[in-house]
């Protein structure tokens, strides 16, 4: 015979294992084309990445909790610049200059 705590921790589990296929299934196309756009005109990148974080959250102690999942995904640019300044090369007579 199941405990009160089993058949809820076996609810919670199914209600967040739900959501995180539901959510899946509905922004899956998003993802795979945020990180396939990211991979445009980027020859240093090896192979475009999808990521995806889950955030589940479920009242502990209630007896009829609340499941909540919540999905985050980003796609990260960079860009980089140098430039090596010298002020005092430029006032520098370089090759004898008269």
């Amino acid at each position: 015979m199941e405990t009160t705590h089993e058949i809820k921790k076996a609810a919670v589990i199914a209600a967040a294992s739900e959501q995180v296929r539901a959510l899946l299934e509905t922004h899956y196309d998003a993802m795979r084309k945020a990180a396939e756009e990211s991979f445009v005109d980027d020859e240093s990148q090896a192979e475009p990445k999808a990521k995806a974080s889950f955030t589940i959250e479920w009242d502990a102690l209630a007896m009829a909790p609340t499941v909540t999942v919540k999905v985050g995904w980003s796609v990260r640019f960079k860009d980089e610049s140098e430039a090596v300044v010298d002020p005092l090369q430029a006032k520098l007579e370089i090759g004898g200059a008269e």
